[in-house]
């Protein structure tokens, strides 16, 4: 069930660029290349940036070269330096929306970022050492490894395939299978990120023209991230990982976990879920992101992406103050120019020395508003760097009124939580030319402790997933119902959520390295759509792992979606 709400605006710029492509193409073109650096060349040719690329098109990059291509279904590839990529087959029905690519990765390495053909599971690249199938999402490919950031990737080598899903892992050597499903090694991302940006003094092929050093600077710190970043095209950040958690005993075994539990639930059965008590709670952020820009030198369109993140809520009885804290990163696709690459927000203050800007009525209502230093300027930032203009809030939402906003005839089952809870959040502001506009959702619990999730045993979990929506530039609210079959033993969990804006979703989750949190890929029976998930175990008032939240990333044909799970054992 849905309902319409204001609209964080509509991106057209993806139109626009598809409309240029479909109309200047030639017969055997099959994309441009969007972003060049020195040295990279297609079929012996110097290759510059809106340079077409065609079928049987080989492309070689030096030590100092990198490209992106943007195909006219969208898909996006940056090809790294010292890098050899042929393009194999190409052919795409925009009517039909449906269409096969095929390339092969003889050396180097390559980011994908699906487009129509690789939602319907059509997209594939050989290398070396394996044939890689990509559905949705995006991948980072090398001779030696795959790594699937959003969606699902299949890899075959040796005569085996694996199947990898959202933050996983897989190592190719010579033929040999592929290695089990797992996390990147340490610093993995990081590295890869840093392989497909720009070297000093390039900028992808853009040429400054008549934008002033400080608009292009502007452009490359939000590609970036980073102060006096540059950049070969858009950045696609994973979303972020949950708070960090605080050191425990790793070799505690079932019955001292079990007492430590049991301690801890009478504990929590002591308190009374209707007071007001000083605690702070962890957990995720899901919304969508757009951002538009006033500057002449730039196109006046719009950007729209998914904004992920984690979130800390601080709640001060003796004060009856709260202090929100959201941050986070902004998913980048090919036509996402405008929008940052990461965010800070802070709602409210515990600071006596600031004004309160919040107020704490008990444990199901409160809120607070976006807030700003003694002088009046924002406390929060984007990429970083200072905002100006903020306004928005963050305020909780009951079950009672969830059933009312979702217009009293959902058939959500939204989570009856002990401690964990959820509301709604939004933020403006401007950062020189850009207004950057966040609505969506937050959902925080209280935390447990590695040590006392359990090492055996199956539980399932009962709640609801709720995210704000853009579907080809139309803006509303949906909601839907979550489930969670969770094998400790094994570390897994099977997941379904049903009813959202009309399409059934299902897919594994993998408990992580820290049992707490978990993540995976869920695939929708509608629209070619995917939902990206991560989350954590909270406490519940008879379980220190009673409850879980998360946020949830949706991508589909001309489809995004950012929000919040919430759910409790049954």
């Amino acid at each position: 069930m849905t309902k319409g709400i204001a609209g964080a605006g509509r991106s057209v710029l993806a139109a626009v660029l598809v409309a240029l492509l479909g109309s200047s193409a030639l017969a055997q073109e099959v994309g441009k290349a969007s972003a060049v650096n020195p040295n990279a060349t297609a079929n012996l040719r110097t290759i510059t940036i809106g340079s077409s690329i065609t079928h049987k098109e080989r492309i070689q990059t030096t030590s100092a070269g990198s490209v992106q291509l943007l195909f006219v279904d969208k898909t996006s590839m940056t090809i790294g330096p010292n890098s050899d990529l042929t393009i194999d087959e190409y052919v795409y029905d925009p009517n039909a929306g449906s269409g096969k690519l095929a390339a092969t990765l003889g050396k180097g390495a390559l980011r994908f970022v699906g487009g129509q053909i690789s939602h319907n599971g059509d997209a594939e690249i050989k290398t070396a050492s394996a044939t890689v199938g990509i559905r949705g999402g995006v991948a980072l490919i090398g001779t030696n490894h795959v790594y699937a950031g959003y969606g699902t990737s299949t890899v075959t080598s040796g005569g085996s395939t694996v199947s990898l899903g959202a933050g996983e892992y897989t190592a190719l050597q010579g033929g040999q299978p592929p290695s089990p499903p797992g996390p990147p090694p340490p610093n993995f991302v990081l590295n890869q990120i840093r392989l497909f940006q720009s070297g000093s003094g390039q900028s992808g092929g853009v040429a400054r023209g008549t934008a002033s050093p400080a608009n292009v600077q502007r452009a490359e710190n939000r590609a970036t991230g980073t102060p006096g970043g540059s950049v070969a095209g858009s950045l696609t950040p994973a979303p972020p990982p949950p708070p960090p958690p605080p050191p425990v005993a790793s070799t505690l075994n079932q019955t001292i976990q079990t007492s430590t539990q049991q301690a801890a639930v009478n504990q929590i059965a002591q308190e009374s879920i209707g007071a007001r008590p000083s605690i702070t709670l962890a957990g995720f952020v899901g919304a969508l992101m757009h951002t538009l820009t006033n500057s002449s030198t730039y196109y006046s369109g719009g950007s729209t992406g998914t904004a992920i993140g984690t979130a800390t809520v601080a709640l001060d009885a003796t004060s009856g103050r709260v202090q929100a804290n959201f941050n986070g990163g902004v998913a980048h696709g090919p036509n996402t120019a405008y929008l940052p690459t990461t965010f800070n927000y802070q709602f409210g203050s515990t600071d006596p020395t600031l004004d309160s800007q919040s107020g704490y009525g008990d444990y199901n209502n409160f809120a607070a508003g976006a807030q700003m230093d003694k002088t009046g300027k924002p406390l929060s930032t984007i990429n970083g760097l200072p905002i100006t203009d903020q306004t928005g809030a963050m305020v909780t939402v009951t079950r009672d009124q969830a059933r009312q906003y979702a217009d009293g005839g959902s058939t959500t089952n939204f989570c009856e939580c002990d401690y964990t809870r959820w509301g709604l959040w939004a933020s403006q502001s401007t950062q020189g030319p850009y207004l950057d506009t966040a609505l969506g959702f937050w959902v925080a619990g209280r935390p447990t402790t590695a040590g006392e999730v359990p090492l055996s045993g199956q539980a399932t979990y009962a709640g609801h997933v709720i995210a704000n929506i853009d579907n080809a530039g139309s803006n509303y609210v949906a909601t839907g119902n979550f489930s969670n079959t969770v094998n400790f033993g094994t570390r897994t969990g099977q997941v379904a959520v049903t009813g959202l804006d009309n399409t059934n979703y299902a897919g594994q989750v993998q408990l992580m390295q820290d049992p707490r949190n978990f993540a995976g890929s869920l695939a929708g029976d509608a629209g070619a759509r995917q939902m990206a998930l991560t989350g954590s175990f909270f406490r519940g008032a008879n379980s220190p792992v009673g409850e879980m939240g998360g946020a949830v990333a949706i991508s589909g044909a001309g489809y995004l979606g950012g929000g919040i799970f919430a759910a409790k054992m049954k």
